[in-house]
């Protein structure tokens, strides 16, 4: 008979807590089953056309950047692919593209250290569509299948690919705003999971400029 890691177990019978108000601190999230290399995610992103939000935004054809000033999308899970990777966001260097520097961009990421004068920002792979379905796949036929979708699904799968921090400077100008998007998001088992809050940053001239937490606390 097939032993179950204890892990597994701890995991399957946690209850989550009554709904938390805004004024209270985000739950951390703990890494979750399914992780796969790079190389099995190769679906790209539907792309949707950023003029049909309701925040005028201007694409800027010379890259992949979504020039606007603050957040042009719907909703947290929202942001449109805008890079070569099969990611939300401009990228998150599962391929190995990002090197010490973030390029200017929007990217989904973990803040480990915030300073005066800049932060330290991991950053978090967000997988959609057809590229998230194979990870959950993955997922729901592992030990703790049962767990895999509670929180996230083929809309938004976030998956944190290493545990690199990279230093970005801040802006003198940077803006924080708040959401309750994954304010109700509970312990999970799914290895390369989240470990911190999500955030989604705007990076412009190599600092960051606009930071959108996903949850209020």
């Amino acid at each position: 008979m097939r032993r179950i890691g204890v892990g597994v177990i701890v995991a399957a019978v946690v209850t989550l807590a009554a709904c938390r108000t805004t004024t209270e601190e985000p739950r951390q999230l703990a890494p979750l089953p399914g992780l796969t290399t790079a190389s099995t995610v190769v679906a790209p992103i539907t792309s949707v056309d950023p003029t049909a939000t309701t925040t005028t935004v201007v694409a800027d054809t010379t890259s992949t950047t979504l020039v606007a000033a603050g957040w042009p999308f719907d909703d947290f899970r929202s942001v449109l692919q805008l890079g070569g990777e099969s990611v939300r966001g401009t990228g998150c260097g599962a391929d190995g593209t990002i090197g010490e520097v973030i390029p200017d961009g929007w990217w989904l990421g973990i803040i480990t250290a915030d300073g005066n004068s800049q932060m330290q920002v991991d950053l978090v792979c967000a997988y959609s569509g057809t590229a998230a379905r194979s990870l959950i796949d993955e997922c729901l036929a592992s030990e703790a299948g049962a767990t895999c979708t509670e929180y996230f699904d083929e809309s938004f799968w976030p998956v944190n690919r290493n545990t690199r921090e990279r230093t970005v400077p801040k802006s003198s100008a940077l803006v924080t705003e708040s959401v309750s998007d994954l304010c109700e998001v509970g312990s999970e088992t799914r290895l390369g999971g989240i470990t911190g809050m999500l955030n989604w940053l705007q990076i412009r001239s190599g600092s960051v400029v606009y930071v959108r937490r996903g949850c209020s606390g």
